[in-house]
């Protein structure tokens, strides 16, 4: 998640799996995903995912990231835990 920026990303081609904010989505292309500041997200890839990110906000710093999670199993069980 992000505190300082909001991201748009674009699929323009690939399959794959997204999850904001404990909530799964098959994505394809030509899919737009719209990540708000504090929002928890990930991306998997299924088929080779190419995507254009669009970031913005106060302050676009690598340094504004928290990884609650680093691997898909986690997350899943981190969303199974948390999904209200």
């Amino acid at each position: 998640m992000h505190f300082k920026r909001d991201e748009v990303w674009t699929v323009i081609a690939g399959e794959g799996e997204f999850i904001l904010n404990e909530q799964f989505h098959r994505i394809q292309a030509g899919d737009v995903l719209k990540i708000p500041r504090e929002a928890r997200h990930s991306i998997r890839a299924i088929r080779d995912l190419e995507i254009i990110e669009v970031q913005t906000g106060e302050e676009l710093v690598e340094e504004d990231i928290i990884r609650l999670c680093t691997a898909w199993d986690e997350i899943m069980e981190y969303c199974a835990v948390n999904r209200g």
